[in-house]
Protein backbone atom coordinates (compact mmCIF):
# COMPACT_ATOMS: atom_id res chain seq x y z
CA UNK A 1 0.00 0.00 0.00
CA UNK A 2 1.52 3.66 -0.91
CA UNK A 3 2.24 6.56 1.83
CA UNK A 4 0.05 8.56 2.73
CA UNK A 5 1.20 11.76 0.84
CA UNK A 6 0.35 14.82 3.01
CA UNK A 7 -1.21 17.62 1.27
CA UNK A 8 0.22 20.71 -0.27
CA UNK A 9 0.03 23.22 2.50
CA UNK A 10 3.39 21.25 3.98
CA UNK A 11 5.24 21.45 1.14
CA UNK A 12 6.93 23.44 -1.06
CA UNK A 13 4.93 26.63 -2.23
CA UNK A 14 5.15 30.90 -2.65
CA UNK A 15 3.04 33.73 -3.20
CA UNK A 16 4.95 36.81 -4.04
CA UNK A 17 2.12 39.19 -3.00
CA UNK A 18 -0.46 37.11 -0.72
CA UNK A 19 -2.80 40.27 -0.38
CA UNK A 20 -3.45 40.00 -4.08
CA UNK A 21 -3.61 36.51 -4.54
CA UNK A 22 -3.05 33.33 -2.36
CA UNK A 23 -3.22 29.96 -3.61
CA UNK A 24 -2.72 26.66 -2.16
CA UNK A 25 -3.44 23.60 -4.00
CA UNK A 26 -4.05 20.11 -1.64
CA UNK A 27 -3.10 16.59 -3.26
CA UNK A 28 -6.11 14.28 -0.87
CA UNK A 29 -5.69 10.65 -1.28
CA UNK A 30 -8.38 8.67 -2.23
CA UNK A 31 -8.70 4.83 -2.56
CA UNK A 32 -6.72 3.91 -5.69
CA UNK A 33 -7.81 0.35 -7.37
CA UNK A 34 -4.92 0.10 -9.05
CA UNK A 35 -2.03 -1.85 -6.89
CA UNK A 36 1.12 -0.27 -6.08
CA UNK A 37 -0.24 3.04 -7.44
CA UNK A 38 -1.91 6.68 -5.30
CA UNK A 39 -4.48 8.07 -6.98
CA UNK A 40 -4.70 11.81 -5.70
CA UNK A 41 -7.46 14.44 -5.86
CA UNK A 42 -5.90 18.05 -6.84
CA UNK A 43 -8.10 20.63 -4.96
CA UNK A 44 -7.16 24.68 -5.47
CA UNK A 45 -7.91 27.49 -3.59
CA UNK A 46 -7.34 31.09 -4.71
CA UNK A 47 -7.74 34.12 -2.61
CA UNK A 48 -8.15 37.18 -4.89
CA UNK A 49 -8.23 40.92 -3.30
CA UNK A 50 -6.02 43.74 -3.97
CA UNK A 51 -2.40 45.12 -3.35
CA UNK A 52 -0.97 48.42 -2.00
CA UNK A 53 2.85 48.62 -3.68
CA UNK A 54 5.17 51.03 -2.41
CA UNK A 55 6.55 52.94 -6.04
CA UNK A 56 8.58 56.26 -6.37
CA UNK A 57 7.95 57.74 -2.65
CA UNK A 58 4.08 57.22 -3.41
CA UNK A 59 2.21 54.16 -3.75
CA UNK A 60 -0.24 51.94 -6.37
CA UNK A 61 -2.91 49.68 -5.49
CA UNK A 62 -3.90 46.67 -8.01
CA UNK A 63 -5.92 44.01 -8.09
CA UNK A 64 -6.50 40.98 -11.42
CA UNK A 65 -8.29 41.07 -13.69
CA UNK A 66 -7.48 37.34 -14.48
CA UNK A 67 -4.79 35.13 -15.09
CA UNK A 68 -3.66 31.54 -15.80
CA UNK A 69 -2.87 28.45 -13.29
CA UNK A 70 -0.24 25.90 -15.72
CA UNK A 71 0.69 22.81 -14.28
CA UNK A 72 3.96 21.27 -15.38
CA UNK A 73 3.10 16.92 -14.81
CA UNK A 74 5.90 14.26 -15.15
CA UNK A 75 4.44 10.42 -15.06
CA UNK A 76 1.02 11.54 -15.01
CA UNK A 77 -2.15 13.33 -16.91
CA UNK A 78 -5.11 14.66 -16.21
CA UNK A 79 -7.08 15.04 -19.54
CA UNK A 80 -9.40 17.73 -20.65
CA UNK A 81 -12.02 15.67 -20.36
CA UNK A 82 -11.92 14.88 -16.74
CA UNK A 83 -11.17 18.48 -15.79
CA UNK A 84 -13.72 19.83 -13.27
CA UNK A 85 -12.61 23.36 -12.83
CA UNK A 86 -14.47 24.96 -15.62
CA UNK A 87 -17.29 27.54 -15.97
CA UNK A 88 -18.90 30.36 -13.89
CA UNK A 89 -17.90 30.25 -9.97
CA UNK A 90 -19.25 32.85 -7.06
CA UNK A 91 -15.91 33.90 -5.33
CA UNK A 92 -17.06 33.51 -1.60
CA UNK A 93 -17.07 37.66 -0.60
CA UNK A 94 -14.06 38.62 2.31
CA UNK A 95 -16.67 38.72 5.07
CA UNK A 96 -17.42 34.98 4.51
CA UNK A 97 -14.12 33.83 5.03
CA UNK A 98 -13.02 35.70 8.50
CA UNK A 99 -14.50 32.89 10.26
CA UNK A 100 -12.36 29.97 9.50
CA UNK A 101 -8.97 29.32 10.97
CA UNK A 102 -7.17 28.09 8.06
CA UNK A 103 -3.70 28.88 7.56
CA UNK A 104 -4.78 30.14 4.30
CA UNK A 105 -7.15 32.87 5.10
CA UNK A 106 -5.45 34.23 8.14
CA UNK A 107 -2.52 35.04 6.37
CA UNK A 108 -4.44 36.64 4.05
CA UNK A 109 -6.37 38.47 6.62
CA UNK A 110 -3.40 39.28 8.20
CA UNK A 111 -1.96 40.65 4.98
CA UNK A 112 -5.07 42.88 4.46
CA UNK A 113 -4.82 44.32 8.18
CA UNK A 114 -1.34 45.23 7.58
CA UNK A 115 -1.34 46.55 3.88
CA UNK A 116 -1.80 50.57 5.35
CA UNK A 117 1.15 50.77 7.41
CA UNK A 118 -0.41 52.37 10.45
CA UNK A 119 -3.48 53.93 8.83
CA UNK A 120 -6.94 53.22 9.15
CA UNK A 121 -7.08 49.37 8.11
CA UNK A 122 -8.45 48.67 4.44
CA UNK A 123 -12.06 47.91 4.49
CA UNK A 124 -11.92 44.53 3.77
CA UNK A 125 -15.24 43.32 4.56
CA UNK A 126 -17.19 42.83 0.89
CA UNK A 127 -20.89 42.39 0.61
CA UNK A 128 -21.35 42.33 -3.09
CA UNK A 129 -20.34 38.87 -4.93
CA UNK A 130 -18.26 38.52 -8.00
CA UNK A 131 -18.11 35.53 -10.63
CA UNK A 132 -15.20 34.42 -11.84
CA UNK A 133 -14.82 32.25 -15.24
CA UNK A 134 -12.84 29.80 -16.20
CA UNK A 135 -11.54 27.74 -19.08
CA UNK A 136 -9.42 25.22 -19.56
CA UNK A 137 -6.11 24.59 -22.52
CA UNK A 138 -3.36 22.61 -23.34
CA UNK A 139 -2.78 18.96 -23.53
CA UNK A 140 -3.02 16.19 -20.62
CA UNK A 141 0.76 16.88 -19.03
CA UNK A 142 0.80 20.51 -19.37
CA UNK A 143 -2.77 21.55 -18.46
CA UNK A 144 -3.97 25.30 -17.93
CA UNK A 145 -7.08 27.24 -16.34
CA UNK A 146 -7.39 30.66 -17.17
CA UNK A 147 -9.79 32.42 -14.56
CA UNK A 148 -11.44 36.13 -16.25
CA UNK A 149 -13.42 38.55 -13.63
CA UNK A 150 -17.18 38.58 -14.42
CA UNK A 151 -18.66 41.51 -16.82
CA UNK A 152 -18.92 44.83 -15.79
CA UNK A 153 -16.72 44.07 -12.50
CA UNK A 154 -12.72 45.51 -12.78
CA UNK A 155 -11.07 43.14 -10.35
CA UNK A 156 -11.76 39.82 -8.71
CA UNK A 157 -12.06 39.74 -4.81
CA UNK A 158 -12.98 37.16 -3.11
CA UNK A 159 -12.40 33.32 -2.41
CA UNK A 160 -12.43 30.37 -4.51
CA UNK A 161 -12.65 27.65 -1.92
CA UNK A 162 -11.01 23.82 -2.55
CA UNK A 163 -12.29 23.67 -5.45
CA UNK A 164 -11.61 20.32 -7.53
CA UNK A 165 -9.18 20.27 -10.41
CA UNK A 166 -8.36 16.37 -11.38
CA UNK A 167 -7.34 13.45 -10.42
CA UNK A 168 -4.36 11.56 -10.94
CA UNK A 169 -3.22 8.06 -10.64
CA UNK A 170 0.66 7.30 -10.51
CA UNK A 171 3.35 5.39 -9.18
CA UNK A 172 5.75 8.46 -8.74
CA UNK A 173 5.39 11.61 -10.30
CA UNK A 174 6.36 15.37 -10.16
CA UNK A 175 3.68 18.57 -10.50
CA UNK A 176 4.53 21.88 -10.52
CA UNK A 177 2.17 25.00 -10.60
CA UNK A 178 2.25 28.37 -11.53
CA UNK A 179 -0.19 31.15 -11.33
CA UNK A 180 0.94 33.70 -13.83
CA UNK A 181 -0.59 37.03 -14.73
CA UNK A 182 -0.13 38.92 -17.96
CA UNK A 183 0.30 42.64 -18.39
CA UNK A 184 -3.41 42.95 -19.27
CA UNK A 185 -4.46 41.21 -15.87
CA UNK A 186 -2.82 43.86 -13.95
CA UNK A 187 -5.61 46.63 -12.98
CA UNK A 188 -4.56 49.77 -11.31
CA UNK A 189 -7.41 51.05 -8.95
CA UNK A 190 -5.38 53.63 -6.98
CA UNK A 191 -2.35 55.40 -6.89
CA UNK A 192 -1.04 58.01 -4.39
CA UNK A 193 1.92 60.56 -3.63
CA UNK A 194 2.89 59.54 -7.93
CA UNK A 195 1.56 62.91 -10.09
CA UNK A 196 0.20 65.96 -9.41
CA UNK A 197 -3.90 66.09 -9.25
CA UNK A 198 -3.95 68.64 -12.13
CA UNK A 199 -3.26 66.12 -14.80
CA UNK A 200 -5.43 65.94 -17.80
CA UNK A 201 -7.12 62.12 -17.91
CA UNK A 202 -5.00 61.44 -21.46
CA UNK A 203 -2.16 62.12 -18.84
CA UNK A 204 -3.42 59.58 -16.55
CA UNK A 205 -4.50 56.96 -18.89
CA UNK A 206 -0.86 56.94 -19.92
CA UNK A 207 0.88 57.13 -16.58
CA UNK A 208 -1.28 53.95 -15.22
CA UNK A 209 -0.02 52.08 -18.21
CA UNK A 210 3.42 53.23 -17.89
CA UNK A 211 3.31 51.40 -14.30
CA UNK A 212 1.55 48.68 -15.06
CA UNK A 213 4.07 47.25 -17.52
CA UNK A 214 6.55 48.71 -14.97
CA UNK A 215 4.96 45.90 -12.43
CA UNK A 216 4.46 43.63 -14.93
CA UNK A 217 8.22 43.21 -15.63
CA UNK A 218 9.89 43.97 -13.00
CA UNK A 219 7.26 42.52 -9.87
CA UNK A 220 5.05 39.75 -11.29
CA UNK A 221 7.36 37.53 -13.41
CA UNK A 222 8.17 34.65 -13.82
CA UNK A 223 4.78 33.89 -11.49
CA UNK A 224 2.83 35.41 -9.07
CA UNK A 225 2.17 32.02 -7.18
CA UNK A 226 3.70 28.40 -7.41
CA UNK A 227 3.64 25.41 -5.78
CA UNK A 228 5.50 22.02 -6.10
CA UNK A 229 4.54 18.61 -5.29
CA UNK A 230 6.85 14.79 -5.97
CA UNK A 231 5.77 11.63 -4.78
CA UNK A 232 7.75 9.19 -4.97
CA UNK A 233 10.46 11.11 -6.94
CA UNK A 234 13.50 13.66 -5.70
CA UNK A 235 11.89 16.89 -5.08
CA UNK A 236 12.72 19.75 -8.00
CA UNK A 237 14.08 23.21 -7.19
CA UNK A 238 12.10 26.07 -6.46
CA UNK A 239 11.68 28.72 -9.84
CA UNK A 240 14.18 31.01 -9.22
CA UNK A 241 12.68 35.03 -9.87
CA UNK A 242 14.11 36.61 -12.44
CA UNK A 243 16.88 38.54 -11.94
CA UNK A 244 15.94 42.37 -13.06
CA UNK A 245 18.49 45.30 -13.19
CA UNK A 246 17.09 48.44 -11.44
CA UNK A 247 14.72 49.91 -13.53
CA UNK A 248 12.98 52.65 -11.35
CA UNK A 249 14.82 55.46 -12.02
CA UNK A 250 14.13 54.91 -15.72
CA UNK A 251 10.44 54.85 -14.68
CA UNK A 252 10.86 58.11 -12.65
CA UNK A 253 12.14 59.95 -15.74
CA UNK A 254 9.64 58.70 -18.24
CA UNK A 255 6.76 59.28 -15.34
CA UNK A 256 8.42 63.26 -15.15
CA UNK A 257 8.63 63.31 -18.94
CA UNK A 258 4.71 62.39 -19.46
CA UNK A 259 3.54 64.96 -16.68
CA UNK A 260 6.08 68.04 -18.43
CA UNK A 261 4.82 67.09 -21.89
CA UNK A 262 3.77 70.20 -23.80
CA UNK A 263 0.99 67.79 -25.62
CA UNK A 264 -2.68 65.99 -24.81
CA UNK A 265 -2.27 63.99 -28.04
CA UNK A 266 -3.02 60.77 -26.84
CA UNK A 267 -0.75 58.88 -29.68
CA UNK A 268 2.06 61.47 -29.07
CA UNK A 269 1.74 60.90 -25.23
CA UNK A 270 1.76 57.06 -25.99
CA UNK A 271 4.97 57.40 -28.33
CA UNK A 272 6.79 59.55 -25.50
CA UNK A 273 5.94 56.37 -22.74
CA UNK A 274 7.26 53.81 -25.10
CA UNK A 275 3.58 52.41 -25.81
CA UNK A 276 1.89 51.13 -29.27
CA UNK A 277 -1.63 51.89 -28.65
CA UNK A 278 -2.39 48.60 -30.70
CA UNK A 279 -0.95 46.58 -28.28
CA UNK A 280 -0.12 48.22 -24.65
CA UNK A 281 -3.46 48.78 -23.59
CA UNK A 282 -5.90 45.29 -23.29
CA UNK A 283 -7.19 45.47 -19.93
CA UNK A 284 -6.06 49.22 -19.07
CA UNK A 285 -8.32 51.78 -18.16
CA UNK A 286 -9.01 55.04 -20.36
CA UNK A 287 -11.93 56.59 -18.50
CA UNK A 288 -12.55 60.21 -19.56
CA UNK A 289 -10.41 60.37 -21.94
CA UNK A 290 -9.90 62.28 -25.48
CA UNK A 291 -9.05 60.12 -28.35
CA UNK A 292 -10.98 61.90 -31.20
CA UNK A 293 -10.12 60.51 -34.46
CA UNK A 294 -7.64 58.53 -33.05
CA UNK A 295 -6.59 55.03 -34.80
CA UNK A 296 -6.96 52.23 -32.98
CA UNK A 297 -7.13 49.99 -36.29
CA UNK A 298 -6.67 46.33 -35.40
CA UNK A 299 -5.96 47.05 -31.58
CA UNK A 300 -5.99 44.63 -28.82
CA UNK A 301 -8.54 46.55 -26.85
CA UNK A 302 -9.69 43.36 -24.69
CA UNK A 303 -11.08 44.66 -21.50
CA UNK A 304 -10.41 48.18 -21.96
CA UNK A 305 -12.49 50.84 -19.58
CA UNK A 306 -13.62 53.40 -22.00
CA UNK A 307 -16.22 54.78 -19.74
CA UNK A 308 -17.28 59.03 -20.10
CA UNK A 309 -14.46 58.77 -23.14
CA UNK A 310 -15.09 61.11 -26.25
CA UNK A 311 -14.36 58.82 -29.09
CA UNK A 312 -16.11 60.66 -32.50
CA UNK A 313 -15.13 59.75 -35.34
CA UNK A 314 -12.04 57.29 -33.71
CA UNK A 315 -10.84 54.12 -36.24
CA UNK A 316 -11.78 50.80 -33.90
CA UNK A 317 -11.83 48.63 -37.41
CA UNK A 318 -11.07 44.96 -37.11
CA UNK A 319 -10.34 45.61 -33.62
CA UNK A 320 -10.46 43.65 -30.52
CA UNK A 321 -13.11 44.98 -28.43
CA UNK A 322 -14.37 42.19 -26.56
CA UNK A 323 -16.20 42.89 -22.62
CA UNK A 324 -14.39 46.72 -23.24
CA UNK A 325 -16.43 49.10 -21.13
CA UNK A 326 -18.20 52.03 -23.06
CA UNK A 327 -20.69 53.41 -20.23
CA UNK A 328 -21.57 57.00 -21.74
CA UNK A 329 -18.89 57.19 -23.85
CA UNK A 330 -19.33 59.28 -27.10
CA UNK A 331 -19.12 57.05 -30.51
CA UNK A 332 -20.18 59.56 -32.51
CA UNK A 333 -19.55 58.75 -36.15
CA UNK A 334 -16.73 56.21 -34.58
CA UNK A 335 -15.69 53.10 -37.35
CA UNK A 336 -16.22 50.32 -35.99
CA UNK A 337 -16.49 47.89 -39.03
CA UNK A 338 -15.22 44.13 -38.16
CA UNK A 339 -14.83 45.33 -34.37
CA UNK A 340 -15.22 42.36 -32.06
CA UNK A 341 -17.85 44.06 -29.10
CA UNK A 342 -19.08 40.52 -28.19
CA UNK A 343 -19.74 41.51 -24.71
CA UNK A 344 -19.44 44.61 -24.30
CA UNK A 345 -20.96 47.27 -22.00
CA UNK A 346 -22.36 50.30 -24.59
CA UNK A 347 -24.70 51.84 -21.70
CA UNK A 348 -25.77 54.99 -22.74
CA UNK A 349 -23.01 55.70 -25.10
CA UNK A 350 -23.39 57.57 -28.09
CA UNK A 351 -23.53 55.82 -31.75
CA UNK A 352 -24.96 58.42 -33.76
CA UNK A 353 -23.91 58.28 -37.11
CA UNK A 354 -21.78 55.24 -36.00
CA UNK A 355 -20.65 52.61 -38.70
CA UNK A 356 -20.65 49.11 -37.32
CA UNK A 357 -20.83 47.19 -40.22
CA UNK A 358 -19.74 43.58 -39.75
CA UNK A 359 -19.16 44.39 -36.00
CA UNK A 360 -19.67 41.19 -33.44
CA UNK A 361 -21.79 42.89 -31.10
CA UNK A 362 -22.95 39.32 -29.74
CA UNK A 363 -24.27 39.61 -26.13
CA UNK A 364 -23.05 43.19 -25.97
CA UNK A 365 -25.21 45.90 -23.54
CA UNK A 366 -26.89 48.46 -25.65
CA UNK A 367 -29.72 49.60 -23.68
CA UNK A 368 -30.37 53.56 -23.44
CA UNK A 369 -27.57 53.83 -26.04
CA UNK A 370 -28.06 56.56 -29.23
CA UNK A 371 -28.57 54.96 -32.05
CA UNK A 372 -29.06 57.59 -34.48
CA UNK A 373 -28.47 56.79 -38.26
CA UNK A 374 -26.49 53.70 -37.00
CA UNK A 375 -25.53 51.21 -39.54
CA UNK A 376 -25.44 47.66 -38.38
CA UNK A 377 -25.22 46.32 -41.87
CA UNK A 378 -24.10 42.62 -41.83
CA UNK A 379 -23.31 42.83 -37.59
CA UNK A 380 -23.36 39.98 -35.30
CA UNK A 381 -26.47 41.01 -32.89
CA UNK A 382 -27.16 37.83 -31.28
CA UNK A 383 -27.91 38.32 -27.89
CA UNK A 384 -27.23 41.96 -27.75
CA UNK A 385 -29.68 43.80 -25.61
CA UNK A 386 -31.10 46.95 -26.64
CA UNK A 387 -33.66 48.98 -25.29
CA UNK A 388 -34.98 52.27 -24.61
CA UNK A 389 -33.00 53.50 -27.54
CA UNK A 390 -33.22 56.87 -29.44
CA UNK A 391 -32.90 56.93 -33.07
CA UNK A 392 -34.09 53.62 -33.63
CA UNK A 393 -37.34 53.42 -35.61
CA UNK A 394 -39.78 50.11 -35.70
CA UNK A 395 -38.33 48.92 -38.98
CA UNK A 396 -34.90 48.61 -37.58
CA UNK A 397 -35.86 47.23 -34.21
CA UNK A 398 -37.66 44.21 -35.75
CA UNK A 399 -34.69 43.74 -38.44
CA UNK A 400 -32.15 43.56 -35.30
CA UNK A 401 -34.58 41.26 -33.76
CA UNK A 402 -35.26 38.87 -36.48
CA UNK A 403 -31.30 38.90 -36.39
CA UNK A 404 -31.37 37.39 -32.47
CA UNK A 405 -31.42 40.95 -30.60
CA UNK A 406 -32.64 41.30 -27.23
CA UNK A 407 -35.53 44.06 -26.46
CA UNK A 408 -36.16 44.91 -22.95
CA UNK A 409 -38.42 47.48 -21.08
CA UNK A 410 -36.11 49.84 -18.89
Amino acid sequence: MPAILPDMRSLDSHNKYPDCLWMQLEAIPVPSVAPQTQQLDIHLSLNFNEHWEPLLGGRVKFGLQGGTLKLHLENCEIPVASRQLVGSFKLLPIEETLPIQSSAEILVSESQRGVQGGEKAEKIKETESIFCHVSTISDDTTPAWIFAVEQGKSVLKGLLKSAKLGEITAKEFRMAAAFEVAKEDIYLTDAEGLWPHEITPNQHSVLERILTVYLHANKLKPALSWALLSYNLPPIEQPKEESVPEAESQLQEMVDRIISAETDNFAELAKIANLNPALDFAGSSLRGTTLSAVDFSSANLDRVNFRGATLNDADFSDANLQNAKFGGADLSGAFLGNADLSGADLHKASLALANLSGANLSGANLLEVNLTNTNFSGANVESARFGNNSGIDEEMQVNLQQRGAIFEEV
